[in-house]
């Protein structure tokens, strides 16, 4: 999993969890997005507004209607917990796999891909939550 931050030349990943209530890639990402959230509303300014791009279509569905099943409720939970506390808006855009190449290195653990492919790049680890 993995998540950056383009104005800040900054770039996080971690392991998959050992345990997850949903074992499929769309949970991962969906908890990628998760941890994402996390990370950012603690920097932001409150009545800010987040963006958050992905490649996964599933994940913009699930984040802009909030609407999950069994197993992706509790990270939507979560996340509206996160949003109302820290008062940030945030929407989840689609960037297609093409426009999405440093994600899928960090994602897959190739972080010195990612920094070819932006210079001076900073990868640094993450627990998500």
């Amino acid at each position: 999993m993995g998540f950056w931050y383009p104005s800040l030349n900054l770039g996080f990943w971690s392991n998959l969890p050992s345990c997850s209530p949903v074992e499929n890639i769309f949970f991962h990402e969906a908890l990628c997005i998760v941890s994402t959230i996390h990370d950012t509303v603690t920097h932001l300014p409150q009545h800010r507004r987040l963006a958050i791009f992905t490649d996964s279509l599933n994940s913009v569905y699930l984040f802009n209607s909030l609407s999950g099943g069994p197993g992706y409720n509790h990270l939507l939970m979560n996340v509206a917990e996160m949003i109302l506390t820290f008062q940030v808006g945030f929407q989840v855009f689609h960037v297609s796999g093409d426009h999405n190449e440093v994600m899928d290195h960090l994602s897959q653990w190739r972080a010195d891909n990612a920094c070819k492919v932006v210079l001076g790049l900073q990868v640094l680890p993450f627990q998500p939550p």
